[in-house]
């Protein structure tokens, strides 16, 4: 059991000396545009939100 243990971690230690880790511009770049397409979705659906709510308030007052 100790073995199959160990033989796992050297093999994630192995996995993680190949990965290729972005710089830092690279994270704050990707950052920002996560950010930014968050809050533009979160305005899109928002919007959308309200029209269908306006609508929906139109139809019940007929």
């Amino acid at each position: 059991m100790f073995d199959k243990l160990t033989g796992f971690l050297s093999e994630v230690r192995g996995e993680f000396a190949r990965v290729i880790w972005p710089t830092r511009e690279e994270l704050v770049n990707s950052t920002t545009v996560v950010i930014v397409f968050s809050i533009a979705f979160a305005i899109f659906v928002g919007l959308f939100d309200l029209v269908l709510s306006y609508i929906r308030s139109i139809l019940f007052v007929l």
